[in-house]
């Protein structure tokens, strides 16, 4: 469990405890594998040891893109459903390997006893949860209104905070996992979208195998765009 290092130490001696005491199956999907499709059973919840994982709706009728919900790294949950207990036993969402990924499964009837039986895991389930229902509010932008920039922006934002290396002078170095074919097949776009859309964000460059960012003004430059995208929005409601 030494590749979860983006929670703290307390969550760290809890997941190695947990590990130990109800042995979960350890399982490894290549770069690019499905690990479970909306509507499938859901047979338990995985955590996250190495690599990342993008959760994502399909394709709503009508649209060739499918909706990205989240991109989930180590010490990261997915397949929370098993939480909701007897209210759905089928997987809402698809959860796909996209970078080579190692993960703890737990079955369901165990994780179940777990969380009765661990508060700290209860907890931190129910704050996964809240999280990624804020994180699904703030979206509220659909995928095809909102311009391919920010969309990149946010990505790269998110990354960065759950796994990037801090360089001097606020630069954060993210995974050499993540490349440009990443987001591309993360966004449902082709590369040479997402190379323009990079060019447009500030403070991104190349630096051998890894991209390099600035967090803040990233989230500058966003929420600017942001301030924008409303303005626009509010027009167009003006004006009918």
């Amino acid at each position: 469990m030494e590749n979860v290092t983006n929670k703290t130490e307390t969550s760290l001696a809890t997941w190695n405890r947990v590990i130990e005491i109800y042995a979960p199956l350890h399982v490894r999907y290549p770069l690019g594998e499905l690990i479970y499709k909306a509507g499938s059973y859901a047979a338990g919840t995985y955590l996250v040891s190495s690599g990342f994982v993008s959760e994502y709706n399909m394709p709503q009728k009508g649209r060739p893109e499918k909706s990205l919900l989240e991109i989930l790294g180590p010490g990261d949950l997915i397949g929370l459903e098993v939480f909701l207990g007897g209210r759905t036993e089928l997987h809402l969402s698809c959860a796909r390997a996209i970078t080579e990924t190692e993960l703890f499964f737990f079955e369901r009837a165990a994780f179940m006893k777990l969380i009765e039986e661990e508060e700290t895991i209860k907890s931190y389930c129910l704050s996964c949860l809240s999280y990624r229902f804020y994180s699904l509010k703030q979206g509220a932008f659909s995928p095809s209104n909102t311009p391919l920039e920010e969309r990149v922006g946010r990505l790269l934002l998110g990354l960065a905070e759950k796994s990037g290396e801090h360089g001097a002078e606020g630069t954060v170095f993210l995974s050499p996992e993540v490349t440009r074919a990443t987001l591309s097949q993360l966004l449902g776009v082709s590369t040479a979208k997402v190379d323009r859309a990079i060019a447009a964000l500030p403070q991104i460059s190349q630096v051998g195998e890894q991209m390099t960012l600035s967090p803040e003004s990233l989230r500058c430059w966003l929420a600017s765009a942001t301030d924008v995208s409303k303005s626009s929005l509010k027009r167009l409601f003006d004006d009918g």
